[in-house]
């Protein structure tokens, strides 16, 4: 029988430029055994038009639904399944993780947003409300995202740049302490990275970052496979 291979579900920021950071992760993700797939929620490519109509409702409906596709490639292990999300793709991660259970969760820059306003399209939300909401001190029983990640039981990654101009440190020590259930917390301060890591150098720290934690998780999982086998036999 094949082996089964792990499988990674990239969540992009919204108007998101980010597909060379995604193919830069897949090749060298894929080499390794990894399926890889790109959630098709907004991102730079989408016309504006279409892009104004989308709601975060929207948005969830289409990871899910890319997230299953992923789980039903042929040769997946569908409990070695992680999903890695930027900003906005972030928080729609952490959305997921309410009726799905991927095992490793990686959120860069997470966004947050109230759970008012859930069908209204994403653009017509009250930016300057939203920005005095992202500066407030919030448990998850306030927050819907939030009390996803306090149910959460896999490994997290959160990354944080160190000179966010669009994320303020409130956001993500909302979200690392939500995160108390979960069976690891790993968390990382990129030094001078802006929100969009513009600078090659934070882009390469990412990148090295993101694909050694995958990584070890992976060698964990197969480790307890082959303890398990060993027990077993």
């Amino acid at each position: 029988m094949a082996p089964a291979h792990p499988s990674l579900l990239v969540c992009p920021g919204w108007n998101d430029h980010g597909k060379p950071q995604y193919e830069r992760l897949r090749a060298v993700l894929e080499p390794r055994g990894w399926h890889c797939r790109r959630a098709g929620i907004p991102d730079a490519d989408w016309d504006r038009g279409e892009r104004k109509s989308e709601s975060r409702a929207d948005s969830l409906a289409q990871v899910l639904k890319d997230y299953d596709a992923l789980a039903e490639t042929p040769g997946t292990d569908a409990a070695a399944i992680g999903v890695l999300g930027f900003s906005y793709g972030a928080y729609e991660a952490a959305m997921l993780t309410a009726s799905r259970s991927p095992a490793w969760l990686a959120l860069r820059s997470p966004a947050l947003y109230p759970d008012e306003d859930w069908t209204q399209p994403k653009e017509e939300l009250d930016s300057d409300a939203l920005q005095r909401y992202r500066r407030l001190r919030i448990r998850p029983g306030e927050n819907r995202a939030l009390a996803c990640c306090a149910a959460y039981r896999g490994d997290v990654l959160l990354i944080e740049s160190g000179c966010d101009e669009v994320i303020p440190r409130e956001v993500i020590e909302n979200y690392a302490e939500a995160f108390g259930n979960a069976r690891s917390l790993t968390r990382r301060v990129l030094p001078g990275a802006d929100h969009e890591l513009s600078a090659e150098q934070h882009r390469t720290a990412y990148h090295a970052l993101a694909v050694s934690w995958l990584a070890e998780r992976w060698s964990e999982r197969r480790g307890g496979m082959r303890a398990g086998d060993a027990r077993a036999a």
